[in-house]
């Protein structure tokens, strides 16, 4: 049982020594309201279906005592009475206090707000300035952090104390959710308050993910160009992920791979500005960018990886190391945290789970990159230029309101991308299963057929990309081979040529119109090799001569793909428009746009 005396003992600890004979005089208004003495349960006063008509009645009873200036003062006491009464409930044992004191002993097991997805809940802090005002003059200014829960809540936060009334550094919401550390907002806050207001009281336009994707997609696309236009959805998917990662026990680690002025650095800013807490980190320190990384709690763009890691000195290199290993284990939730010790000698757990972009030139080791999603960026060709310039990337303003409007639909809709997550991962612990998972669900919710098919390809595409071939030879050799297991037993030369372009990632110009490149090598090291063991034809695909080969029926027995069926020898031609060949100098295009137009 809680009586009013045991609050009264609370009012300088919580209100300070200045304010306490106010709460005092708020508290016994509370408690009159419900005709209570100071030694009963006090428990009728904070009751959450009374609470309301507790706070009209009291505020009814100030009437005509004071100046208005002065009733406001007393009322701003009562929520803060109610979250001291509610925190004392939380810390009330189970067990009947006998004569002098009894413990009770449970387990200690704080929630992380920076990765929270507790009891169905999504948690958002966010920094607030409280001023209070006396007879029109201010009296005082404090900031103050609040968390916004997606029952549409705000919740506060409170700090324990210990039996003799000292600060506990314990710290839990006013819901008695235990806290691992005391939260703080993020410097890179993206949710506004106003918007916030807005969706605790649901006075805003409830938007179709489907609408803020094709905006997320529109701004991407119009800032930076990419060879595969499949990878702008991948990316923007990847954006809206980071307003629900807590959701996910796994999201996405993206690679952004080209070389210097293909706009990675570009790229990597327009998605901070479309994702939940968005920050990109250039040249600072490994200690300084491990740091950010547990302070971002949203997605994480590490821009020119390799200018971190050619610092000298061997604190630096091991810092280094230590900040990549860090990487490898950050796309997971059980795995992202680590207990440090901060700049004044005090353990800190830090928590780095999140999307995270990084972009390098040179790649990254092999064991990283199992762990990531790889999308490669190439300089604009002049023939696309007019077509680019005509793109329309978001407005600051525009990308405000995305924002706030990506903030609500995630709190809106948390328990259906849980639904759809729980439904698509299962039991999976594959890890690129597990990576790839929330670009599926996000796919899904949006119910976009273009997007889904895009985020399908483009994730068909990477074990093409993350290998690594020594020469043309051994990737016509995997490309070839990985036809075959799909069950083709005719070929296409030309299609094995463009396959080989895009497993070298590299197009036809002329500073790189390598001999390989030509469909007469392609056919005559098929031939060496033994893939192939006699002609099929020719093929008329919009006026293009397409040759074809007749697959090794020893390949296939060896590879036990014998009795599959075969695939259509033109499958690959999708359409121009969203060709995933159309930048490796794709022979067939021509034809076909003179006979369909893109």
């Amino acid at each position: 049982m809680i009586t009013a005396e045991t609050l009264r003992s609370k009012a300088i600890d919580s209100f300070g020594l200045t304010e306490a004979g106010a709460a005092l005089l708020a508290l016994d208004v509370l408690i009159a309201s419900r005709d209570l003495k100071l030694d009963q349960d006090i428990e009728p006063v904070f009751l959450q279906s009374e609470w309301e008509s507790t706070l009209v009645e009291a505020a009814a009873s100030l009437e005509g005592k004071g100046t208005a200036a002065d009733v406001q003062a007393i009322c701003a006491k009562f929520p803060v009475w109610r979250m001291v009464y509610q925190l004392e409930r939380a810390q009330q044992p189970e067990a009947l206090m006998t004569e002098g004191r009894s413990h009770k002993r449970v387990a200690y097991d704080p929630v992380d707000l920076g990765s929270a997805f507790h009891g169905g809940c999504l948690y958002y802090s966010v920094q607030t300035l409280v001023s209070t005002q006396i007879g029109g003059q201010q009296e005082a200014e404090s900031v103050d952090v609040v968390v916004v829960r997606s029952d549409r809540r705000i919740l506060n936060v409170v700090e324990s104390h210990d039996a003799r009334g000292r600060r506990s550094n314990i710290f839990r919401l006013t819901d008695g959710t235990l806290l691992q550390k005391q939260p703080t907002a993020s410097f890179y806050a993206t949710w506004s308050w106003d918007s916030i207001q807005k969706y605790l009281r649901k006075d805003y336009p409830q938007k179709t993910l489907a609408e803020l994707a094709q905006r997320v997609y529109q701004h991407l696309y119009a800032r930076v160009w990419l060879p595969d236009e499949d990878d702008y959805w991948v990316l923007a998917f990847a954006a809206i992920t980071s307003y629900v990662q807590a959701v996910f026990d796994a999201v996405p680690l993206i690679l952004l791979n080209g070389v210097g002025g293909t706009g990675k650095s570009d790229l990597g800013a327009a998605i901070t500005e479309v994702s939940c807490n968005g920050v990109m980190i250039g040249k600072v320190s490994p200690a300084n960018m491990i740091r950010l990384m547990d302070e971002a709690r949203g997605l994480v763009v590490i821009d020119d990886l390799e200018s971190i890691g050619v610092r000298s000195g061997a604190n630096a290199r091991e810092q280094f190391s230590e900040m990549v290993q860090m990487l490898k284990v950050s796309y997971k939730k059980a795995s992202a945290k680590k207990v440090i010790t901060n700049e004044k000698r005090k353990t800190e757990m830090m928590n780095y789970f999140g999307v995270k972009i990084v972009s390098n030139t040179s790649g990254v080791d092999a064991i990283l990159g199992t762990r990531m999603i790889q999308i490669s960026t190439q300089n604009l060709p002049k023939a696309e230029l007019t077509q680019f310039l005509e793109r329309r990337e978001l407005s600051p303003e525009e990308l405000g309101e995305l924002r706030n409007d990506l903030h609500c639909w995630a709190f809106d809709h948390v328990a259906d991308v849980n639904h759809v997550y729980q439904s698509v991962v299962g039991q999976s612990t594959e890890r690129e299963q597990e990576i790839a998972a929330p670009l599926r669900v996000m796919a899904e919710l949006a119910q976009l057929p273009q997007a889904a098919m895009a985020i399908n390809r483009a994730l068909a595409k990477q074990q093409e990309k993350k290998v690594k071939y020594a020469t043309a030879e051994d990737a016509l050799l995997h490309v070839v081979q990985h036809l075959v297991e799909q069950g083709a037993k005719v070929i296409s030369i030309i299609e094995v040529a463009l396959r080989l372009r895009q497993a070298m990632n590299i197009k036809p110009t002329k500073k790189t119109n390598y001999v390989w490149m030509k469909p007469e090598w392609v056919s005559r090291k098929l031939r060496e090799h033994g893939w192939v063991q006699g002609d099929a034809g020719r093929k008329n695909l919009f006026g293009f001569q397409m040759r074809l080969v007749e697959v090794s029926a020893a390949k296939r027995i060896e590879l036990h793909a014998f009795t599959r069926e075969s695939r259509l020898v033109d499958a690959f031609c999708v359409g121009c428009a969203s060709c995933p060949f159309k930048h490796y100098g794709c022979e067939i295009l021509p034809y076909r746009v003179k006979k369909e137009g893109l």
